[in-house]
């Protein structure tokens, strides 16, 4: 009786329930990722974590089983971002050796930051099918984050490595007590960190594999190759980060299994291709962070509708803080790229160019490519970012199926996890995402998910991310900065109230709302909202608003009043 009474006490209290439990999705139009085929009318059995049988006869179940009418549906594998980083925000703060802004937000609150939204990082990777993540480099902490946080949390599979090995390290993480990056400079130094962190059973090592005049490629050869022969001996994969084409060879030839980034220098040529076949690397090609870091330099982020969605508010609204900087508080790189922004963008257009001509030709050769963005990174938000890198692999010249297969099988392959995950199959997780429409015929049909199941628990995706009212307040002003309608109504109220204080009527219902502010977000040139203060009470925020209109500016106070998810009324002081 006491064990009974302890086993109950335990399933209470987990915040994940280990019970088994059992799922039967009927009728269901099954993608195949393997053969890129469709399979019609399926029947799909879960029991505990597992998916256990998939039948196109009817499959008997128990009479306590979970049943899901999948008639017209679409069912895939849960999707896989084979490259991010949780040490990092996605904020114009969380990279100070890129752009340093230390005098005016602190390093060590960005760090915390990061770990403090991990939790909600997990919830909208699951909110958006993405069911497995591998963190390709950060501090020691990553593995708390594996082995604690995860387990303690609703959360995709988290695999990962700890420190980079790498022959430069940005002055930023020198003083750190946990360091992201480690400078290795001898064969020595890397076999100590290497030893060091083996101990926590790392998911793959990764090798920052930088090179310049001053560190060519060759010097570092051979400290890259006895790390490859360390990573293998203990059989793990070795993810190697080598954008130039020498550096690439390279890699491949210390021992490299997957190259994390797109060769951006050159086009590549015959050997490299021999070279990833022969040794069957992985390429995953994160297109679209590097461009990502130049739209927050000059605060013009893509506001892309899936970062106005689904993005962190309080990490998407960093995006244009510069816009409240004065000169003197901005490093003079970027004024310098404000002065001449066209330089930038030409160097990003011929860095895409090259990048979709390699990307198109290693496909088409049969190279294992794997999706992944490189999330945390600044600009590249974690969870909402990964549909824009699917849409440029495609913009690129790759076709619906074989995207797919890049976000699941292909990156389980890639990692050696393809008999875990991957595809929908006997025995693997119950890892799977229903889809409202087939995403062969049209890959914007990823965002009509139904149902996300995760270890074999269907999750309810409209109570996955709860956001909290300074969240929903904060998403309608990231909306707003952006003119973006419909980001903007959807955190308000069908029966949303607008006073001026303090209770003369001013706006009443969406319909009259939505008619106003799209006039304005079409007519007035140099709209901006900036949150001069914040004080959060209960269900109401209060916002000091500072907000320029073309050449004039207004200073207001904002009293929103939040119900059920969405602002429900808003009453303003001017």
């Amino acid at each position: 009786m006491k064990y009974l009474l302890t086993l109950f006490g335990l399933l209470i209290l987990s915040p994940i329930s280990t019970f088994s439990q059992s799922t039967l999705i009927k009728n269901i139009n099954v993608i195949n990722v393997e053969s890129g085929k469709i399979e019609t009318k399926k029947n799909i059995l879960i029991e505990g974590e597992k998916i256990s049988k998939v039948s196109s006869k009817q499959i008997q179940v128990a009479q306590n089983t979970t049943t899901i009418d999948g008639s017209d549906k679409f069912i895939m594998p849960g999707m896989v971002d084979t490259h991010i980083h949780f040490f990092q925000t996605g904020s114009l703060y969380t990279r100070p050796d890129a752009i340093d802004m230390r005098h005016v937000f602190s390093y060590e609150d960005e760090i915390q930051f990061a770990k403090d939204i991990i939790p909600d990082n997990f919830k909208r990777y699951l909110r958006l099918g993405i069911t497995s993540v591998m963190d390709v480099g950060g501090p020691f902490y990553n593995f708390k984050v594996r082995d604690s946080i995860a387990k303690n949390n609703i959360s995709p599979n988290v695999y990962l490595t700890g420190p980079l090995f790498s022959p430069y390290q940005p002055e930023a993480f020198s003083k750190l007590e946990d360091i992201p990056i480690e400078k290795i400079t001898s064969k020595e130094e890397a076999t100590v960190l290497f030893n060091k962190m083996i101990a926590y059973k790392p998911d793959f090592i990764k090798i920052w594999y930088i090179a310049s005049n001053d560190i060519p490629a060759e010097k570092t050869f051979p400290i890259v190759e006895h790390i490859a022969q360390l990573t293998h001996k203990n059989n793990l994969k070795l993810t190697v980060h080598a954008t130039q084409l020498n550096t690439a060879k390279l890699a491949i030839k210390a021992g490299a299994d997957i190259l994390v980034h797109s060769v951006t220098d050159t086009t590549v040529d015959k050997e490299f291709v021999k070279l990833l076949k022969d040794n069957n690397v992985t390429y995953i090609p994160t297109l679209i962070v590097s461009r990502n870091y130049g739209k927050a330099f000059l605060a013009n982020p893509s506001n892309h509708h899936q970062d106005l969605t689904f993005a962190n508010p309080a990490v998407y609204k960093t995006l244009t803080d510069i816009n409240k900087f004065s000169d003197d508080e901005i490093p003079e790189r970027i004024l310098n790229l404000r002065k001449d922004g066209q330089w930038l963008e030409d160097r990003y257009i011929l860095s895409d160019s090259i990048s979709s001509v390699n990307l198109k030709k290693l496909s088409k050769e049969g190279v294992n490519i794997a999706t992944g963005t490189d999330a945390g990174n600044i600009g590249t938000m974690h969870a909402s970012s990964y549909i824009q890198e699917i849409e440029t692999m495609k913009k690129m010249g790759m076709s619906n199926i074989d995207i797919i297969k890049a976000s699941t099988i292909n990156a389980a392959k890639g990692f050696g996890l393809d008999t875990k995950i991957g595809s929908i199959t006997e025995g693997k997780l119950a890892d799977l995402v229903i889809l409202n429409k087939n995403p062969i015929e049209d890959l914007q049909n990823l965002n009509t998910i139904n149902e996300v199941i995760k270890s074999g628990k269907v999750l309810d995706i409209h109570k996955l991310i709860e956001e909290t009212p300074e969240q929903i307040v904060q998403r309608q002003v990231n909306a707003y900065n952006a003119r973006n309608i419909d980001a903007f109504m959807d955190t308000y109220a069908d029966n949303i109230e607008i006073f001026n204080f303090p209770n003369e009527p001013s706006i009443s219902g969406k319909d009259q709302m939505k008619s106003r502010f799209q006039s304005m977000f079409e007519s007035v040139p140099n709209l901006y909202c900036e949150i001069k203060n914040r004080i959060v009470l209960g269900n109401k925020v209060v916002d000091r608003e500072y907000v320029r209109f073309g050449e004039r500016y207004s200073s207001v106070i904002a009293i929103y009043e939040i119900t059920d998810g969405k602002i429900s009324k808003v009453t303003f002081l001017r």
